[in-house]
């Protein structure tokens, strides 16, 4: 309030004083005059030192830079027109600084931006921490390698740093970059191609080929010259708010202990297919090279002119995966009921596992009761006649990649990678999105089972003792077996006794196989799910 009026008295001052301009003020110069645009100068964020009718090397520089960013010539001298733009309504503006440790929205835009620009790798959470530091201090060391004199790289943002990063007709171009180049800059690229979704690797310093083959894809996209090579125009369209995102990434071939977008869209297909009984993660191990074979036998068995583009288990091409991608590999053989052969049965049953219609253990090759209902509330989810035999209708549905799965009010995702839990609800469209996360402590070692859950009880406990362990936790809500979510520890029933080792520990593995929680999220879970909920650890 004190900063608007203080702007408010400035532009009152404006209208009596600048009618009676006659002169010019530099370094040197004294009085009420110099006095008041130096005030306004500060008001506007320019002027950090004195406020006091004397016009010195700080009130210099303040004029420099105002000059510099409101389109007038840089002279560090307020002729008639300097000063006419900064009593104007229109003089812009500086942001408040920020460093180390500041909170907030204007922190979380800071982030936003370095992100966009490809400085930041990381969550834009609105803590400014050293993650952010580091990015600021690599844009302002980008901004002088482009010849900028006005920062320096502190890590600090300072009002001039913001004005040059939030500036979107500034270019970011430094240097053209293309094959065999090894520099920064590609890395800065690369993040922002994989955020465009073209890029399926970790961003790094190296120019190679598949760095090539993204960079032609984007610049198709964005209708620009397809060379392979980032220049200034590229640069320009790549990191712009208006970017073409592309919805598939740009395929590379991948091989069995890859990670990664391009893994888990090859696993997502074999899924769909009925060849793998898990949920795609993302990482090529056994269970994918078992679930391409069963494909490629399946496709030979079919003579698939395509077969022999996936014989190869420990490793799929990109052709491969662009096959995937654009083909139907769907071949009816013959109803699955009581009687059918047991690959068919398998493969039906791996699906509707991965829809969420049946446990893991019921994929045995046999149409037992629980298959054969399994069967009928995936026909009934799918407005299909409710028979419980998967015919060539049914087949055809289960098989594609609309088929709609088991759906409950909420599904929770808990990856060991992240120590995270995703909750997953059901929006005005019938489809999951994400609705919050959670941080958690999984089980050392693997004594968290990956797999897909559906739970059998309500949540049971408000409060749990574990006698094996002789702990108490709050809210416990079972997964599966002895696996469990709750709160953190406590040594008894009272929230006195609380263990803070495992408030600590949250975030990292530290449990002996259950989900450990925030208080208040394992309440959230407890009061929100119902028995029934889709549980998925991955």
């Amino acid at each position: 309030m004190r900063r608007a009026m203080s702007l408010f008295l400035a532009l009152l001052l404006a209208l009596v004083c600048i009618p009676g301009i006659a002169e010019e003020y530099a370094e040197g110069a004294r009085g009420d005059e110099v006095e008041r645009f130096q005030q306004r100068l500060a008001d506007l964020g320019y002027l950090t030192g004195s406020v006091d009718g004397i016009y010195g090397r700080q009130t210099t520089t303040a004029v420099s830079l105002f000059q510099e960013l409101n389109g007038l010539t840089s002279t560090g001298i307020v002729d008639e027109a300097t000063l006419e733009a900064i009593y104007s309504t229109q003089a812009r503006q500086l942001r408040e600084g920020l460093e180390r440790d500041d909170e907030g929205e204007a922190v979380q835009l800071l982030q936003e931006r370095l992100i966009l620009l490809g400085f930041l790798d990381d969550d834009a959470d609105g803590k400014y921490g050293k993650n952010t530091e580091n990015a600021v201090a690599a844009f302002q060391e980008h901004l002088i390698a482009q010849g900028v004199s006005r920062v320096a790289s502190t890590g600090e943002a300072t009002p001039v740093t913001q004005e040059y990063l939030f500036d979107e007709a500034r270019s970011t171009y430094l240097k053209d970059l293309s094959l065999g180049v090894e520099d920064s800059e590609v890395r800065r690229v690369e993040r922002r191609l994989r955020a465009l979704g073209y890029l399926d690797d970790t961003p790094d310093s190296a120019f190679d080929d598949y760095t090539e083959d993204v960079v032609r894809a984007f610049q198709s996209a964005a209708g620009l010259n397809v060379t392979g090579t980032v220049d200034k125009q590229t640069i320009d369209a790549l990191f712009s708010t208006s970017a073409p995102a592309s919805e598939r990434f740009v395929a590379h071939d991948i091989y069995a202990g890859d990670t990664g977008a391009a893994v888990e869209a090859v696993q997502a297909a074999l899924a769909q297919y009925g060849m793998l009984a898990a949920e795609p993660d993302g990482k090529y191990g056994s269970d994918t090279e078992e679930a391409l074979e069963r494909f490629y036998n399946y496709l030979s068995e079919n003579g698939s002119p395509y077969a022999e583009h996936f014989a190869m288990y420990d490793g799929v091409t990109a052709a491969a995966q662009d096959l995937l991608a654009d083909e139907d590999f769907f071949v009816y053989r013959e109803d699955v009921t009581s009687g059918a052969s047991e690959a068919e049965i398998l493969r039906v049953q791996r699906r509707l596992y991965t829809l969420y219609y049946i446990s893991e253990s019921i994929i045995d090759g046999e149409v037992g009761s629980k298959t054969e209902a399994a069967i009928r509330e995936f026909q009934a989810n799918n407005r299909l006649e409710e028979t419980g035999v998967a015919d060539e209708e049914t087949q055809r549905a289960l098989f594609s990649a609309n088929a709609m799965g088991k759906n409950t009010k909420y599904k929770l995702k808990v990856s060991i990678d992240d120590q995270r839990v995703y909750v997953y609800g059901l929006n005005t469209f019938g489809e999951y999105e994400l609705d919050r996360t959670f941080i958690c402590s999984t089980g050392l070692g693997n004594s968290t089972p990956p797999g897909i859950y559906t739970t059998t009880t309500e949540p049971l406990n408000r409060w749990q003792y574990f006698q094996k362990f002789e702990c108490w936790a709050q809210y416990s809500f079972r997964i599966t077996g002895d696996i469990w979510f709750h709160s953190v520890l406590y040594d008894a029933p009272d929230t006195s006794t609380l263990r803070y080792g495992s408030v600590y520990a949250l975030g990292s593995k530290a449990s002996h196989g259950c989900v450990r929680l925030q208080v208040e999220d394992a309440k959230w879970i407890y009061e929100n799910c119902d028995e029934g909920t889709i549980v998925v650890v991955y």
